[in-house]
Formats: structure tokens, C-alpha cells, sequence
């Protein structure tokens, strides 16, 4: 065998080394790599030959389970605007009520009022009448005071009684010596207080209270017509005598 033989059979077997690293190294790697899945055909019959077994077959079209989203606690914001609205009726439907409610009783107040003045109004035309009456009545006597006067003078009669000023008085068995006192006050009231008084012999007033009817509450009218009472003088008599002044206060 000559050298030439010899370079050839080397050469062939270098290339044949060469050619068997290529394909080692880079062909049979690449044409090992995976290829992507593009999809299985499944069968949805009950066949065998559809695809294999039917448990396979469901089980690879089975759903899968998934959990139910988590509930929301939240209000939605169309009921909370629904509590908002029935709140801002209610408080508008309370709030008629109550004015309501105040103008009855101001009606009510008014009613009592106007009762209250026609009450007062027939009460000092009775006095007004029983006064006119009890002066007519002396000037049939021919006692001392008879007969009609106007003014702040004094009407009465033997028989205990007479008016003065507006004022009324009621000693059985006595007259008035000279006038009947008049309560100095300066309250704006209207109404009537009726003093019980008893009277000693010398005709001085020795006790005074506030009696019955009295419709005034003013402590200050009440004391200034006690003390109206005490200074006025009756004529005298026979032991003590009981009886009443009635003042009359009228708006001033």
C-alpha cells in the first residue's frame, strides 16, 4: 500500500468522524426537541373507535369546578339612597305633626281666652245689675245714702249694702261713714277680688282676708285690696259685724 492509499483511507475516515460528530452534535438534538401540542381530538360518542375508552372521554370533557365568587357584603347604593329618602320623610312628616300639634293648642289657647273674657264680661253685668238693684232698693227706704249717684261716691241703704266707684260692699245692719276706700295698684289686670271683713262696734274694719268669688291671683292686687278694706270706715253699732267688699279691677 502506498502513501497515497494511506492519505486517502485517512482522509475518508477523518471525514467519516467529522460527518458522524455533525450529526450528533446538531441534527439529532434538534429533531429530538417536543413539539408543541396542537390539540386532541377528542370524541364525544360512546364508540371505542371514537377515540378510546368512554371514562377517558369524560374525564377529558368533564368542567372543571371552580368556587363561587365570595359575596359581597356591601349595601348597593341604591338602598342605602332608599333609607335616605324614607329618613328625610320621616322627619318631614314628623315635623308637620308638630306644627300641627302647636297650632291646635294656639287655637285652643284662644278658645279658653275668649271663654274665659265672656265669663268675666256676664259676671260684671250680674254685679253691675245686683249693684243698680240694691241702690234702687235704698231709695224706697228713705234711708241715709239712697237714691242714684255717678262717679266715685257712695250709694248704700240701711239694709247693709251699697256700691261706690264701681265697688260693692255687704255689712248687715251698718252703712258705710263717708266712702269706701279704693285699692292703689299699679298692675295692669282685670278681674275681681272679694275681701271678707269683720267690723267692731265703733264701725273699724279689724280683720280682712281675701274671700270667695276671687278671680285674681296677683299678690300684689290681693294686698292692695286688703288694705283697701281695713281702711274703711262703717258706722257703728251693736257688737261685731261680718261682711264682704268686692273690688272690681278693670284694664287700664
Amino acid at each position: 500500500m502506498n502513501k497515497a492509499d494511506i492519505y486517502g483511507i485517512t482522509g475518508s475516515v477523518i471525514s467519516c468522524i467529522l460527518l458522524f460528530l455533525l450529526l450528533w452534535l446538531v441534527v439529532i438534538p434538534t429533531s429530538q426537541q417536543p413539539q408543541d401540542d396542537e390539540g386532541i381530538m377528542v370524541s364525544f360518542g360512546d364508540a371505542v373507535d371514537g377515540g378510546g375508552p368512554v371514562q377517558e372521554v369524560q374525564a377529558a370533557t368533564k368542567p372543571v369546578e371552580t368556587s363561587p365568587p365570595p359575596t359581597s357584603t356591601t349595601k348597593p347604593v341604591k338602598e342605602n339612597l332608599m333609607t335616605q329618602d324614607n329618613n328625610s320623610l320621616a322627619i318631614a312628616e314628623q315635623k308637620k305633626k308638630d306644627r300641627e300639634a302647636r297650632e291646635a293648642a294656639e287655637r285652643e289657647r284662644r278658645e279658653q281666652a275668649r271663654i274665659e273674657a265672656e265669663r268675666k264680661r256676664k259676671e260684671q253685668e250680674a254685679i253691675d245689675k245686683a249693684n243698680a238693684l240694691m241702690g234702687g232698693m235704698g231709695s224706697n227706704t228713705g234711708g241715709s245714702g239712697s237714691g242714684t249717684t255717678t262717679g266715685n261716691t257712695t250709694q248704700g241703704n240701711p239694709l247693709g249694702s251699697g256700691s261706690s266707684g264701681g265697688n260693692s260692699w255687704s255689712l248687715s245692719g251698718r252703712s258705710l261713714s263717708g266712702r269706701l276706700v279704693q285699692p292703689s295698684y299699679n298692675s295692669n289686670e282685670e278681674g275681681r277680688i272679694t275681701v271678707n271683713i269683720r267690723v267692731d262696734a265703733n264701725g273699724n274694719v279689724t280683720s280682712a282676708s281675701v274671700g270667695s268669688p276671687t278671680n285674681i291671683s296677683s299678690t300684689e292686687l290681693r294686698n292692695a285690696a286688703i288694705s283697701a278694706a281695713k281702711a274703711t270706715k262703717f258706722t257703728s253699732g251693736n257688737g261685731v259685724a261680718a261682711g264682704t267688699i268686692t273690688y272690681n279691677f278693670r284694664l287700664r
